[in-house]
């Protein structure tokens, strides 16, 4: 159904275009046509009574009229048209011999053709079917100025006049035919070619749609087509890492979800048993205790990914000031860096920054990115810690760890949910690939931006904004 409406609708449209822009031709032509060919017809009689009256007046010089009538003759047989000679009273005094020579002897019927040719001028007229001729006429009128004659009139059948007419007509519908028949192939392979990358990219949303992730369109031009071709390929790319990063994230959750609970069971199960003795037992208790922390965690990443996902981030925004904030996290990752031999530089633009902003999601903020860079430094390595002022009301903050670094082709993923950066080789096994996505969600909740700069082998450094307090 796609396929023939949009195909069809497209032909429709150009076949309409195209019969109107004929029928608009044909019709001018027809005209132009007309009044061409009535205009050269006149010229030509003209040029006819141009040539008889200088024979007629050089017979009257000579005194020899024999060759007058064998010029009429010509004149006849050649331009298909009678000839008149009229005397100043308009009366016919000599015919062709093709006309009636009943005519001879009356006036002609067309005052306005004779008071014409008397006053010197060149004189047309196209009869009715009731002239005096039995048939409509094209007469021509060309002024004498020899003898008693006024003039010599030129009489054209307009029903042969319009068989030329229409043997042009034929031969210009023909070709406008051609043309038409023609043009309508031609419309039709345009309309299939330009509505196939439509017909593709129907297929291949319906294929999407089914579960296949990895079908692409084929780009063949540059122009708008082209684009949206780019534009469907791109977001079928969008789709199928959404696809792999929900399935990387649902084997991540179950193995986060069941290494923990399997670790519990089993302490639990130990104690009950009297398999862990008494004495040691607190120390596996703190264990479990961890091991639901981690749960917990977990189950908070999900809650809180899944409200940002649905607009429903609650902002509780007060002055605070952000040094604090900063030095309680770097506090609470102590034990971290202190197991792996870390150090940690922080550089404030002032001893106090107030900002203006949500404190508790703040601080989530710092505390991922600072974990995070924990995490993927090397041992003995440095966490360095900045804020700076920038533009307006804004200050800058920015955690660049020494690490490994990302690539520019997950840089354009890292902060989507669920992914994790090269997961064979990734150092954190426990994440679930959500703490840069809840950074994200909530600097943008408080209208601010967040970025990543980073180059494998030489670190990354993670940059957020926040406004000022008045």
């Amino acid at each position: 159904m796609f396929k023939k409406s949009i195909v069809i609708k497209q032909f429709l449209l150009y076949m309409a275009t195209i019969s109107f822009c004929v029928i608009l031709m044909g019709g001018m032509l027809s005209v132009i046509y007309t009044n061409h060919y009535m205009s050269e017809t006149k010229q030509e009689l003209i040029e006819q009574g141009e040539k008889i009256a200088g024979a007629i007046n050089k017979a009257y010089n000579t005194g020899n009229i024999n060759n007058l009538a064998y010029e009429m003759q010509v004149l006849e047989d050649y331009m298909g048209a009678g000839v008149l000679l009229v005397n100043k009273e308009g009366v016919i005094v000599l015919a062709s011999p093709g006309m009636d020579s009943s005519l001879l002897g009356h006036v002609l019927a067309y005052d306005e053709l004779v008071e014409g040719i008397q006053e010197g001028n060149v004189v047309s007229l196209e009869t009715g079917s009731s002239s005096i001729f039995g048939t409509p006429m094209l007469i021509v009128g060309y002024p004498l100025s020899e003898g008693q004659l006024s003039g010599i009139f030129m009489c054209r059948s307009m029903p042969e006049i319009k068989v030329s007419l229409n043997e042009m007509y034929r031969a210009g519908v023909f070709c406008l035919l051609l043309a038409f028949l023609l043009t309508a192939l031609v419309s039709l392979v345009t309309s299939r070619k330009m509505t196939e990358p439509l017909m593709d990219m129907n297929r291949a949303a319906k294929e999407i749609a089914g579960g296949n992730f990895e079908k692409r369109v084929e780009i063949t031009s540059k122009d708008e087509m082209g684009q949206l071709a780019e534009s469907f390929n791109h977001m079928a790319e969008s789709l199928e890492n959404i696809e792999k990063t929900r399935r990387a994230f649902i084997a991540n959750v179950s193995h986060d979800l069941r290494s923990p609970l399997t670790s519990i069971q089993g302490f639990l199960t130990a104690m009950l048993d009297g398999t862990i003795p008494p004495e040691k037992q607190e120390r596996y208790l703190r264990i479990v205790l961890e091991e639901s922390q981690r749960l917990s965690r977990l189950a908070e990443g999900i809650v809180d990914m899944s409200r940002a996902q649905d607009s429903k981030i609650v902002l509780e925004e007060t002055d605070f000031d952000l040094n604090e904030i900063i030095r309680e996290n770097c506090a609470v990752l102590e034990p971290q860096m202190e197991e792996k031999g870390m150090r940690i530089e922080v550089s404030f633009a002032a001893k106090e920054t107030m900002v203006h902003a949500d404190q508790d999601k703040i601080s989530r903020v710092l505390h991922n990115l600072m974990n995070n860079a924990v995490k993927f430094s090397k041992e003995g390595g440095v966490i360095e810690v900045e804020t700076t002022f920038s533009g307006k009301n804004k200050i800058l903050v920015s955690v660049k760890d020494h690490g490994s670094g990302i690539s520019e082709e997950d840089q354009k993923y890292i902060f989507d949910r669920f992914y994790k950066v090269d997961s064979t080789r990734n150092k954190d096994k426990t994440g679930a690939g959500l703490g840069l996505s809840i950074v994200r969600e909530f600097i943008q909740a408080h209208g601010e931006t967040v970025a990543v700069k980073s180059k494998l082998g030489e670190g990354s450094t993670f940059l957020f904004t926040l406004k000022l307090a008045k």
